[in-house]
């Protein structure tokens, strides 16, 4: 970092130009088991890596010799409308990453009027959560193995307005994420000299941290014994998951909730077919961010194929690897009419904090309204039209 920067006498928006520029100043603030457990995946995280490089082999060919209106029209009606076809994806104890993160995405959420996808394992609750983002609010749970837990968890979400349920299905157990493991990551964190020493030099996140307080499990805390350890409390989260779901339970999910049902994890058209013959309202395209098999499909690779085999008959949600606009216009141009966002802001609030996602939102709309013109497409829903051959 600059002295000017470090003086402040430079706004966010010339420091941070790019959710590039945001991951490099974000992983200079980040103690390193803080970094890891955000920027990593699993094994020789080589599904991470390809979920950008798939993304970086589609392309497009311009068409200059056109009638074209600038600037073009992102808006977007999946499930209601917003002011672009883009949004934060759910991702669980955001507040490790950065003190206060989960809130300031939320914020930004609705500052843009976005919807928020919100996890079961968000360190807001979910009353907290609809407080902030009101009808924008997606909630993302796990199947859970107490269905008295899961109830309550969907009777709440009802209770706050919630309408779009997002079921997800790509993590029916834990993994070992190596990063994770070699930090010795926890909740709270470890009290050793590692763990201080790796807290010390990054002084902002440290006395940002004390501020704040130590991330928690908000939404599922109730369900915790109060005799339950603090070390103990992420094993014993990961217990309450339910494992793989069969068809006769993913119709159960239907006829169970009356609002929007969404399934996430969907790369394989069979999975595809029993989300058609259950009557989802939409799938997530997603490997998880490559945090769960080192050897998956990404998004790019199935997208094409899934979008075809459904036929128009569900709305096709995608992530995994997007760090721009023009990533944002490749998701919607193979196939999904809305895209998540984890990782990018993520680096956004390491960077910036609470004013870095809202920032992150204001490039990537930009960045899409500039590819878009490039192309002399008025309407992303016809990019597909303008992928090279």
């Amino acid at each position: 970092m600059s002295l000017l920067d470090f003086l402040g006498r430079r706004p966010a928006h010339i420091r941070f130009p790019s959710i590039a520029a945001m991951e490099r100043a974000g992983r200079r603030r980040l103690p390193k088991f803080a970094w890891d457990f955000m920027a990593g995946g699993i094994g020789r995280e080589v599904g991470k890596a390809r979920n950008l490089s798939d993304l970086d082999t589609v392309t497009f060919t311009p068409r200059y010799v056109v009638d074209y209106d600038y600037p073009a029209d992102l808006s977007s009606t999946l499930f209601g409308k917003w002011s672009a076809p883009f949004g934060p994806g759910p991702v669980g104890l955001q507040d490790l990453v950065w003190p206060g993160a989960q809130a300031h995405v939320l914020r930004a959420a609705a500052d843009h009027n976005l919807p928020a996808g919100f996890s079961v394992y968000a360190t807001a609750s979910i009353e907290e959560a609809a407080g902030i983002v009101g009808p924008n609010l997606w909630f993302q749970q796990y199947p859970m193995a107490e269905t008295d837990i899961e109830q309550d968890l969907l009777g709440r979400y009802r209770s706050v307005g919630g309408d779009v349920l997002i079921v997800t299905m790509d993590v029916p157990h834990g993994t070992r994420r190596e990063r994770d493991i070699g930090n010795g990551l926890s909740i709270p964190p470890r009290q050793d000299l590692l763990t201080y020493w790796q807290a010390a030099i990054r002084p902002s996140w440290s006395v940002a941290t004390l501020r704040n307080g130590m991330p928690r499990f908000k939404t599922v805390e109730r369900y915790i014994p109060p005799d339950t350890p603090p070390q103990s409390s992420m094993q014993l989260l990961g217990s309450l998951a339910a494992g793989h779901v069969g068809p006769e339970r993913l119709r159960q999910y239907r006829d169970q909730w009356n609002g929007k049902l969404v399934i996430k994890g969907v790369l394989h058209q069979e999975d595809l077919k029993h989300c058609l013959d259950a009557g989802v309202d939409g799938i997530v395209v997603s490997n998880h961010g490559g945090r769960q098999l080192d050897g998956a499909v990404t998004a790019p690779e199935v997208l094409p194929s899934l979008r075809q085999y459904a036929g128009g008959k569900l709305s096709i949600i995608a992530d995994g690897g997007v760090r721009s606009g023009l990533d944002i216009a490749r998701m919607l141009a193979l196939g999904a009419d809305h895209v998540f966002l984890g990782r990018a802001l993520a680096f956004a609030v390491a960077a910036a904090g609470a004013e870095g996602p809202a920032l992150a939102m204001d490039i990537l709309k930009q960045e899409m309204v500039d590819v878009l013109s490039q192309l002399g497409c008025q309407d992303y829903r016809d990019l597909t039209k303008y992928l090279t051959d």
